[in-house]
């Protein structure tokens, strides 16, 4: 099993240790320690470099929220689930791309679900890294043209051409819509249509359009809008938001 390095953040000793005490109860997890205050959290991040912050967002010096920030700042690589008793706070921590939040008084299953997310995500990331190097051919008269995953914002289908979108770009692909979503969809490639593909990476906005459905605006320098059909909002809004 994969094992999770975790930091406890939390200026409540009670709290800390009923936390500690049933991440102890689930396997797989390394608890790298505990800490009370928000510069504590940022020093020990920077030192132990954990992979999952239990943050609690009460703390006496810096908020929960404002660590958040600055360790986002110094763009360490930790995923953060918030710790608070009130849950309008979860508005906050999805701005800030918070990985998850648990409620107090902390409930053992809801821990599980939180825990077993996170591997997912761990997996969905090493399966991304397996393929970094991996770059989608595109031919044309010219020669080949490679683009890494990451620089595709959407794709579309125009009658029988498909078009592929970067940030600056339109390049006509000889794939199918369905042969390029085999291939990217380990990449956070999602389905919004019959007709379109978008990466889930570039997403700036979900706009109400009519009858139940929705556009997509992209962060391309056109802040292009991509139809969602109604039959896909569910499950795009389960895979983008907390």
């Amino acid at each position: 099993m994969m094992t999770i390095r975790v930091l406890i953040v939390d200026d409540e000793k009670p709290a800390r240790e009923e936390l500690a005490y049933m991440l102890g109860e689930i396997n797989g997890i390394e608890l790298l320690g505990e800490v009370a205050t928000g510069m504590e959290a940022v020093k020990k991040a920077k030192e132990l470099k954990p992979e999952l912050l239990f943050l609690d967002i009460g703390l006496p010096d810096l908020s929960g929220l404002q660590v958040a920030e600055l360790l986002k700042e110094f763009d360490f690589s930790i995923q953060i689930v918030f710790l608070t008793a009130y849950d309008q706070y979860a508005i906050e921590a999805f701005k800030l791309r918070a990985f998850h939040y648990l409620l107090k008084p902390y409930d053992l299953e809801d821990l599980v679900e939180v825990l077993d997310a996170f591997r997912n995500l761990l997996q969905e990331n090493q399966l991304k890294t397996d393929h970094s190097r991996n770059k989608l051919a595109i031919e044309s008269e010219n020669g080949i043209t490679y683009l890494s995953p990451k620089e595709i914002y959407f794709i579309e289908k125009q009658g029988r051409e498909v078009i592929i979108h970067t940030r600056t770009e339109q390049i006509k692909a000889t794939f199918t819509l369905n042969d390029l979503f085999e291939k990217l969809e380990v990449f956070s490639f999602f389905r919004t249509h019959k007709s379109y593909l978008v990466n889930l990476d570039h997403i700036k906005e979900l706009r109400t359009w009519f009858s139940g459905s929705y556009n997509l605006i992209m962060e391309d320098t056109k802040q292009s809008e991509v139809p969602v059909s109604r039959n896909y909002v569910k499950d795009l809004r389960n895979k983008i938001e907390l």
